[in-house]
């Protein structure tokens, strides 16, 4: 089937002809084709479940293009994570622009009310980010929606994301059953029972487009599951880099996932002499620029930025979490191009963005599991990483290669991962801390109103299409029993409705029994008058919103010191939460709470990260989930009157979103001054933002960090007038 005539049929537009066919793509591939005969531009409903680089997205952006140019309406683009909706916002903004389609995203605050959403042709978004909108009753952003499309519904899977997603689909379902569903998936088991759930046509398939050769290597020999196998001839000391090493002599590049961090590190470094002696002269120079830029400024470089900035300069990066977005933004855009020609990565990346390699090394087929020490991975993850394998226009083929210690493991490796099929896709909506969250938003959003109501739309979840849960009327009367008992909702007549704590407590994006405990802290300091920024951020620290930090054995006497030397100063004990019985989950919250404080007394980005054993990611996304939780006890205590607390938890809000001492606070207002540039400043005597307004650019420009450049935008701010200062209390619904 061609693409052109396939258009033309469609009465696509001349100019949307020409948009898809610069992409080079001629003929459609065979799940394509498919899709288009079962009615996807006819408006028809549809699930694909193909491998990676099989042209699902391809589908999705005809259905999208067509509907607009039709009808002139609106279509919803949804994703799992933030990393993708920049990705396919940055993709769709460049390609969809001659034919007029205004592609907006969001991603961004979960209580923000963003009427002006609608204005965009095309939406892209994260499943959180519609939800919390939802929760607000923005029932406008799902009217007159014309096609939704929710890419990788296989992270309905998943423990964190996973009851957020089936609750957006079946409320989308609910509100505007008509709109044109098209899920996007790679291939799972049982995609028939997506489909069934959502009522659509079903595209699965194993074909791709660059063919997959999975293989298990052991004693210098891949054995490739059809039988024929390979030599590897390089002279290297281990096994990893002849591997990697072959694939580059035949102008390929790999990506090696391994089971930790640190694992990622090392045999990032493990490579580098093999990698840098294919590279050529032009290539060092790029690469030695690319390492430049991850090292930013040499004051501000971590360790971890100084050990990737020295292995990208020999063609290899690591990648994990403990990075931050701006580097592994790098890193993936450098891959793409062909200058990085190896990443070391934790299986993350392979469910993240679309950075496929002409060979996949799965290095590590266990890992360490909390409760249950060294475990195999689960066949689906194995998938999801030999998925990558194939350069769609530059490989012939991929190859996705286990490496196996014995001759017996190699077997049990085929047995295990290349001949299974991945596990079933399983609704994870049945944990109760889910439910709950889901159900009080659903009152505070007005969409029910009983225990019968609740029931009735649950019935429409996955959860209930695969017939999971016998009990689920018990558990949900059992949650109305407590989230009324606790003040969430109130019953009026026969109908049960949101209080203004529940309501703040769903549009805030939190647990309620986070809610309660915030609510249980703030009345103990307001009644005591005893507000500490340490005991504040114990507070939060005790939250089941908070991440809790992980305590090595090492580690323990040392966090075990902070919190006698504190206890008196923490609000919350055993006697208020009883899981800080536990003395895991009391060393991990007193250790967050250690950090926590030190991030706002300013101690330095690579003492964090060798003190807490983090990377520099680590650190803001800790400190970002907090800080949200305390604008969350801001808003309640603007809620319950709590005026003697407001100031000083306004001033511990702003020292963690800065990570700075009380006396910067003034100078953190300047755009363009973090933590490091405003102690510059007020060592140099200027404290105060009136301090600033008598001197010059030249004098500015002197001071370490902060150039001519700054220097002037500086001085540039302080005679425009400055902005009001944020009260929670704007986002009350009174």
């Amino acid at each position: 089937m061609q693409l052109e005539s396939t258009l033309k049929k469609y009465k696509f537009s001349k100019t949307a002809v020409g948009v898809f066919s610069r992409s080079g793509i001629k003929d459609l591939y065979p799940p394509q084709a498919e899709a288009i005969r079962k009615g996807v531009l006819n408006g028809r409903s549809l699930v694909m479940s193909v491998p990676t680089a099989a042209g699902k997205t391809l589908i999705a952006e005809l259905a999208i293009v067509r509907t607009l140019l039709e009808t002139a309406g609106r279509c919803l683009y949804i994703v799992p994570l933030k990393a993708l909706a920049s990705e396919k916002y940055d993709d769709f903004k460049t390609k969809f622009a001659p034919l007029g389609i205004n592609v907006g995203m969001a991603t961004g605050d979960l209580d923000a009310r963003e009427r002006t959403l609608n204005r965009f042709h095309l939406l892209i978004a994260t499943a959180e980010k519609v939800d919390s909108l939802l929760r607000s009753r923005a029932k406008w952003l799902i009217d007159g929606l014309d096609v939704i499309v929710f890419d990788e519904i296989h992270f309905l899977n998943d423990g964190a994301r996973g009851p957020t997603l089936e609750i957006l689909a079946t409320r989308i379902k609910q509100l505007n059953p008509d709109a044109q569903l098209i899920a996007l998936s790679a291939t799972v088991s049982n995609a028939e029972d997506i489909a069934g759930w959502l009522k659509a046509d079903l595209v699965k398939s194993t074909w791709r487009p660059i063919p997959l050769k999975e293989g298990v290597y052991f004693n210098e020999v891949i054995q490739f599951m059809d039988d024929g196998c390979k030599l590897i001839k390089e002279e290297r000391p281990d096994d990893l880099s002849k591997l990697v090493l072959d694939t580059l002599r035949g102008q390929g590049q790999v990506l090696v996932f391994v089971n930790s961090r640190r694992s990622a590190q090392s045999s990032s470094r493990q490579l580098c002499g093999c990698v840098a002696s294919t590279l050529k002269e032009g290539e060092i120079k790029e690469l030695h620029t690319i390492a430049q830029k991850i090292l930013g400024a040499k004051t501000d470089a971590t360790k971890i930025c100084r050990k990737l900035s020295d292995v990208i300069r020999h063609g290899v990066a690591f990648h994990h979490a403990g990075l931050k977005p701006n580097q592994r933004k790098l890193i993936e855009e450098n891959f793409k191009k062909n200058v990085i020609k190896v990443i070391c990565s934790t299986p993350t990346l392979a469910a993240g963005v679309n950075l496929p390699a002409r060979r996949a090394i799965i290095r590590d087929c266990k890992r360490f599991e909390s409760g249950l020490g060294s475990a195999f991975i689960p066949t689906s993850e194995y998938k999801q990483c030999a998925g990558r394998a194939g350069r769609p226009q530059y490989d012939a083929y991929g190859e996705a290669i286990l490496i196996a210690k014995s001759l017996s493991e190699s077997q049990a490796l085929f047995d295990r991962y290349i001949l299974a099929d991945p596990e079933p896709i399983i609704s994870k909506l049945e944990q109760e801390s889910a439910l709950r969250i889901h159900i009080l938003a659903a009152i505070a959003g007005g969409y029910v109103h009983d225990v019968k109501s609740t029931f009735d739309f649950m019935s429409h979840t996955f959860l209930a299409y695969q017939k999971r849960s016998s009990n689920l009327i018990e558990m949900i009367g059992s949650i109305f029993d407590f989230l009324a008992h606790e003040h969430f909702i109130d019953k009026e007549g026969f109908r049960y409705f949101a209080t203004a704590f529940g309501q703040c407590t769903s549009r805030l994006y939190i647990d309620p029994v986070t809610a309660i405990l915030l609510r249980l802290g703030l009345r103990k300091m307001a009644a005591s008058h005893a507000l500490t920024p340490i005991g504040m951020l114990h507070l939060l620290g005790c939250c089941p919103d908070s991440p809790k930090m992980n305590v090595a054995k090492s580690e323990w006497e040392k966090v075990d010191l902070f919190a006698s030397q504190n206890l008196d100063q923490f609000v919350l004990n055993r006697d208020d939460i009883s899981i800080l019985d536990d003395y895991f989950i009391f060393i991990s919250v007193a250790k967050t709470t250690m950090f926590l404080n030190a991030w706002i007394e300013e101690e330095k980005e690579e003492t964090l990260c060798d003190t807490f054993r983090m990377g520099p990611g680590d650190i803001y996304r800790v400190v970002e989930l907090n800080q949200w939780l305390m604008h969350a006890a801001l808003v309640f205590a603007d809620l319950f009157e709590m005026k003697n607390l407001s100031f000083p938890m306004a001033t511990i809000q702003q020292r963690l979103k800065y990570g700075v001492n009380e006396e910067l606070l003034s100078l953190t207002q300047l755009k363009g001054v973090g933590r490091i540039r405003a102690r510059h400043l007020y060592d140099k005597g200027y404290q105060h933002l009136q301090d600033l307004k008598g001197t010059s650019v030249d004098d500015l420009a002197q001071i370490s960090q902060i150039g001519k450049t700054l220097a002037q935008d500086i001085l540039k701010q302080l005679k425009m007038p400055r902005p009001a200062a944020h009260k929670s209390s704007l986002y009350l619904k009174k």
